[in-house]
């Protein structure tokens, strides 16, 4: 079932529905996971999202899965070694990114099937194959059944979360990174600023001129006239920074990030993802990319 690197650890705790805490092997501290393939809805304050009695429902079922001090099994998804993958393969807050099984049982599939969360692809269809079949058949067997998050009525007592309009959007970015996997196979010096955050980061110390393949979440005015924008991710802290936005060139820029990739919440998608080329650089040791030019952007490596 596993195609990933994987390791043992040791569940130190449940805290929602697609998020546990595991002992790693030689550690005594314990280290939060995100579960991929799950975005279950929440059960306590602090996200971006409302709490929901769906969500409470979903740790709860999470809890009679896992139990403290259960040996579960974490893949990764990609095949480097198990030292490579703790670094590699982490999320926007530094927590890893895994799969995860219990006596040979996918959790992921069951929580899907069960519709406790929807198969959750916003940020990439699984990696593997395989897994990515199961999930799809889990999700349509759920929503076949009219279960969990698919049924908001009777399972929050109102549509809180629109899961037909998330999902559309989610396809559609989980579609561009498809498309980003097999452009990389073709290009091995492209890079990916979450993935290869550490060898962007050297590079930039050179002033290397590269092309990443990102995520582009949110921009800011730094004065008045320059704007920095950035990926969203506390763990890879990368930023494009346009020196003059009030310049002709510089609103062309601006205009394309609004209009086709910088969503403005669930109900305002869009592109999201882009290929940018540019000089690398650091800023307050921090790798940063200066843009001047909306030609620097791309929806692929030839448009």
């Amino acid at each position: 079932m596993t195609e990933g690197t994987t390791i043992e650890s040791e569940l130190s705790r449940v805290v929602d529905g697609d998020t546990i805490r595991v002992f790693l092997p030689g550690q005594t501290q314990d280290e939060s996971l995100r579960i991929l393939a799950l975005d279950t809805e929440e059960s306590h304050q602090g996200g971006g999202k409302p709490v929901t009695p769906w969500g409470k429902e979903a740790k709860n079922k999470a809890g009679q899965f896992f139990s403290a001090g259960d040996t579960v099994l974490l893949e990764f998804p990609g095949n480097e070694s198990a030292e490579v993958c703790l670094k590699r393969y982490r999320g926007n807050y530094g927590r890893l990114l895994v799969f995860v099984y219990k006596d040979g049982k996918d959790f992921q599939e069951e929580m899907i099937r069960e519709g406790y969360s929807p198969y959750f692809v916003k940020y990439g269809n699984a990696s593997f194959a395989g897994h990515h079949e199961r999930y799809m058949q889990a999700e349509r067997v759920a929503q076949q059944n009219f279960l969990g998050v698919w049924n908001q009525i009777e399972v929050n007592g109102s549509e809180i979360r629109n899961y037909a309009v998330l999902n559309t959007w989610w396809t559609m970015r989980a579609r561009v990174i498809d498309e980003y996997r097999k452009i990389k196979s073709g290009y091995p010096d492209l890079l990916n600023t979450r993935l290869d955050y550490d060898t962007i980061a050297t590079r930039a110390q050179s002033g290397d001129t590269v092309t990443v393949f990102t995520e582009l979440r949110s921009y800011k005015f730094a004065g008045q006239k320059s704007v920095v924008v950035r990926i969203g991710s506390v763990k890879q802290p990368f930023s494009i920074f346009i020196p003059d936005a009030t310049t002709d060139e510089g609103q062309k820029i601006l205009n394309l990030l609004e209009n086709r990739y910088i969503s403005k919440g669930d109900d305002y998608p869009r592109r999201s993802y882009a290929y940018l080329t540019g000089q690398l650089s650091l800023y307050r040791d921090k790798p940063q990319m200066v843009v001047t030019d909306a030609e620097q952007i791309k929806d692929n490596m030839t448009s």
